[in-house]
């Protein structure tokens, strides 16, 4: 899978207006706290994509944005995220550069 794309899954999810709530969902032991970019990036403790983690994503909102990682390739991932597109589940896949992923919360370490 290589081939870039965005996917619109679900409008209708319990917290799908909320990236992080939505997130925690799958990630329980995600930080609480998470109300700025700045929040978000300070979770960081890793660079590499794992199926499980959280990516933390950059966007042109102050906010920023979270995204749980389904799908690790040589090159692509693939994320499943809530409130991407307001109020909707989306499954996206591309490069981390063009998802804008500056790093990962692995729950794991």
């Amino acid at each position: 899978m290589s081939e870039k794309s965005t996917i619109i899954l679900s409008n209708k999810e319990k917290n799908s207006d909320n990236c992080v709530k939505w997130a925690r969902q799958f990630v329980p032991n995600m930080p609480f706290g998470l109300f700025t970019f700045t929040d978000k990036k300070n979770i960081i403790n890793s660079k590499k994509a794992k199926v499980g983690s959280i990516a933390i994503i950059e966007t042109d909102k102050k906010i920023g944005h979270v995204a749980v990682v389904i799908w690790v390739g040589k090159n692509h991932i693939t994320i499943k995220e809530a409130n991407f597109k307001t109020g909707k589940i989306t499954q996206r896949h591309d490069t981390e550069k063009d998802l804008k992923v500056l790093g990962y919360f692995n729950p794991e370490k």
